[in-house]
C-alpha cells in the first residue's frame, strides 16, 4: 500500500482531450480530463483492489460519491467525497461517474490537471466552419488522433505539447527538459498508438552555469509566433514593448472573453476589440523585478524579452547596465 502513488501525476496516455469551444477567430479551446477507469486503476495499483470502496448517497437532492480507503496504520476506513454533475447524454450515469472522479481528485488522483494551462489552438481552415453563424468543428479536426507529451517538475506540470495526425506541432507550453533522444509523444486515453512521425520535437537547451548572453539581434521563434497570433486575434500588431508572456496572456484572455460574449451576442452584432495600451516605462523600472525571479530558465526568457522590448528606445549604456544586473542575479540563482 503506497498512498504517495495516489498523487503521482497521471501518464499523458491516461488523459483524454476534447474540443470545449471554438471562437469566431478559429481558435479552439481544448479540455483535458480523466476517465473514471483511470481512477479505478490507480486505486487498485496504490492500495490494492480489496482496500478501497465507493458508495453514493443523495444529499439535498444532489448525488455524492464517497471513496473510502482502509488505513492499516489506524485500523479504520478513511473517506473523502464530492458531488457530481449530470452529463449531456446520461444524467444519472453522468452524475455517478462525475462524483466518483471528483472524490478521487480529493485523494490526489489527477489533481495535476488543475495545473494544466488553457490549451488554445489555431485551427486550419478545413478543421472548422460556421453553422447558423456559430463556429463548429469539422470531421477534419481529428483531436483523437493527436499525440501528446508532458513533463513534470516536483510533481507540477512544466511542459505540454501536442502533434496532430500528420506529425505537425500544434501546441506547446512551458519549457522542455534537455533530451538525449526524441521524447515519446503518446495518443490520448483509449486510442490506438499511431505510427511514429519523422518530425523532431522542439528542443530547449539546458541552463548552464555561466553569465547569460542576451543576443538582442537573435531571432526568437516563440516571440514571432506570439506576434502572429496576436495579430490574428486583435487585428493589429502588439505594442513594441510588450513581452512575449504578456502577449500570450492577452491572447488567452481575449479568447476567453470572446467565448463568453458569443453566448449572448446576436449574429448581427460585432465585438469591438479592446485597445491594449501599456504605460510609458524605462528599462530601469525593471530593476526591482529582477530579484523576484527564483527559476533560472524563466528569468532568462524574461530578461531577453525586456531587452527586446527596450532596444529601440533605451541607450546602449542602460541596456548594458540592465544585462549586468541580470547576469549577477543569474549567478546567484545557479550557485
Amino acid at each position: 500500500m503506497n498512498f504517495n502513488e495516489l498523487s503521482r501525476p497521471l501518464d499523458i496516455s491516461d488523459i483524454d482531450f476534447r474540443v470545449q469551444s471554438i471562437n469566431n477567430g478559429g481558435y479552439a479551446t481544448i479540455l483535458a480530463y480523466k476517465d473514471a477507469r483511470v481512477d479505478m486503476a490507480r486505486l487498485d495499483a496504490a492500495v490494492g483492489s480489496l482496500h478501497w470502496q465507493r458508495k453514493h448517497e443523495i444529499i439535498n437532492g444532489n448525488l455524492y460519491c464517497h471513496v473510502g480507503i482502509f488505513n492499516v496504520a489506524i485500523g479504520q476506513w478513511v473517506w473523502k467525497c464530492d458531488v457530481g454533475t449530470e452529463s449531456m447524454t446520461e444524467a444519472q450515469k453522468g452524475q455517478s461517474s462525475d462524483s466518483f472522479k471528483r472524490a478521487c481528485f480529493n485523494w490526489g488522483i489527477g489533481r495535476e490537471l488543475y495545473d494544466y494551462p488553457m490549451i488554445s489552438v489555431k485551427l486550419n481552415e478545413n478543421e472548422w466552419t460556421k453553422d447558423g453563424g456559430r463556429p463548429k468543428q469539422t470531421f477534419n479536426l481529428k483531436i483523437r488522433d493527436w499525440r501528446w507529451y508532458s513533463e513534470f517538475t516536483d510533481g507540477r506540470l512544466s511542459f505540454l505539447a501536442a502533434k496532430d495526425e500528420n506529425g505537425k506541432l500544434r501546441f506547446k507550453w512551458g519549457e522542455m527538459k534537455p533530451q538525449e533522444k526524441e521524447p515519446e509523444y503518446k495518443p490520448a486515453s483509449g486510442e490506438a498508438t499511431p505510427e511514429p512521425v519523422a518530425e523532431q520535437p522542439p528542443v530547449v537547451e539546458a541552463a548552464i552555469e555561466k553569465p547569460i548572453e542576451i543576443k538582442i539581434n537573435e531571432v526568437d521563434e516563440e516571440r514571432e509566433q506570439a506576434v502572429a497570433e496576436y495579430k490574428a486575434v486583435f487585428g493589429k500588431s502588439p505594442h513594441g514593448r510588450m513581452a512575449t508572456d504578456t502577449m500570450i496572456n492577452a491572447i488567452q484572455e481575449e479568447i476567453m472573453r470572446l467565448n463568453k460574449e458569443e453566448e449572448t451576442i446576436s449574429e448581427t452584432e460585432t465585438v469591438e476589440e479592446p485597445e491594449v495600451e501599456l504605460p510609458e516605462a524605462s528599462i530601469k523600472d525593471m530593476y526591482e523585478t529582477i530579484e523576484m525571479f527564483k527559476e533560472p530558465k524563466q528569468f532568462i526568457q524574461w530578461a531577453k524579452d525586456i531587452v527586446a522590448a527596450f532596444e529601440d528606445t533605451e541607450s546602449e549604456e542602460n541596456i548594458n547596465e540592465f544585462k549586468e544586473l541580470c547576469n549577477a542575479h543569474y549567478k546567484n540563482l545557479v550557485s
